[in-house]
């Protein structure tokens, strides 16, 4: 249920650069996006760091932020 990767630092670096930027954006032109990008970031952040990956660590992230850019999107469509 595990592999191994490798990802290089210049990778760990432009995608910290991209997730921070993108929370920046969010926190300061629509915040009620700031928590599902958060947990966008969380889950790319735990995906580049943890060697070997574990799958349902993996899985349970991806449940989580379904879910609740489901809750965003329901919140704030027009149907509601």
């Amino acid at each position: 249920m595990t592999y191994r990767k490798c990802t290089c630092t210049k990778v760990k670096v432009s995608t910290a650069i991209l997730w921070i930027t993108a929370l920046t954006t969010a926190a300061v032109f629509s915040p009620m996006y700031l928590i599902p990008v958060a947990l966008l970031a969380l889950f790319n952040f735990a995906y580049l760091m943890l060697h070997p990956v574990p799958l349902p660590i993996v899985l349970s992230f991806v449940c989580m932020v379904t879910l609740s850019l489901y809750a965003v999107y329901m919140n704030t469509s027009s149907i509601s």
